[in-house]
């Protein structure tokens, strides 16, 4: 069963994004395959990888879930990272408070949210929501 609190009963949720945010974005080309996806999270030691258009706009995350999802497939030839896209690139300004962040997660069922000034221009970091979590929880 679940319980749902008010967001405004947890304090602090009006400190800016950039707070606990994550600075810079592990991204991939649509090019990308899932072994791409895959080495990237290893490597970095992240849950998502942003798979971006040849414009360098976010298209969406590959999430570990979506790996897994795609386990029978060739991952270096027949899988497209692209093809493994779980979750939509949802952003927020650097402005944003914690609670707006909040908000986007919840609306979108996003687990990684983008913080960028604007759609146009290139995002300055990643919040994920195991970050709001532990703030939540500090």
């Amino acid at each position: 069963m679940l319980t749902t609190v008010p967001f405004k009963s947890v304090p602090g949720l009006d400190a800016p994004v950039t707070d606990v945010m994550h600075r810079g974005v592990v991204a991939l080309p649509a090019s990308a395959t899932l072994a791409d996806a895959a080495a990237a999270m290893r490597d970095n030691k992240v849950h998502a990888v942003l798979i971006t258009g040849s414009d360098a706009s976010p298209l969406g995350w590959v999430t570990s879930r979506g790996i897994l999802h795609n386990h029978a497939l060739d991952w270096t030839t027949d899988a497209s990272a692209i093809a493994a896209i779980t979750q939509p690139a949802a952003s927020v300004a650097p402005r944003a408070t914690l609670f707006d962040a909040m908000t986007v997660f919840v609306a979108t069922g996003a687990s990684h949210i983008l913080v960028a000034a604007s759609a146009a221009e290139p995002p300055i970091g990643v919040i994920a929501e195991s970050d709001l979590v532990a703030f939540m929880a500090a």
